[in-house]
């Protein structure tokens, strides 16, 4: 048979354990409905950098694409950054694909949505 004293230990310990996780939860839940403040420029370096990644992909002797796979989907990075369409529009407008082989299509095709998509947000 449990005892008074005993119950009040079992009392003690349970809301030891209970009270703080509930807190715990409570604040987690609280945290993750805030709003996300997001650092002003981050986004503007991210596009700096995804400019900077086609640049160095690109070999300026040749003019030709050093991965293709790697270039179409840094394209296709592009469409992310809507409030930086007219550059990146008039950088893809620049890119001109001669070759035929199957990732020059890729990126022919990719350029051409990524513009297409960039244009249409515009209106």
């Amino acid at each position: 048979m449990v005892t008074p004293f005993e119950w009040g230990i079992l009392a003690i310990i349970a809301l030891g354990f209970v009270v703080p996780a509930w807190m715990v939860a409570i604040s987690f839940v609280r945290n993750a409905q805030k709003p996300q403040i997001e650092e002003p420029n981050k986004r503007y370096f991210a596009y700096a950098e995804l400019l900077k990644s086609m640049h160095a992909q690109m070999d300026m002797k040749t003019r030709t694409v050093r991965n293709g796979p790697l270039f179409a989907a840094t394209v296709r990075e592009l469409a992310n950054y809507p409030e930086y369409r007219t550059l990146s529009v008039l950088f893809l407008e620049e890119i001109t694909v001669t070759g035929t082989k199957k990732f020059d299509n890729v990126v022919r095709n990719e350029l051409k949505a990524v513009e297409a998509g960039l244009l249409d947000t515009q209106s």
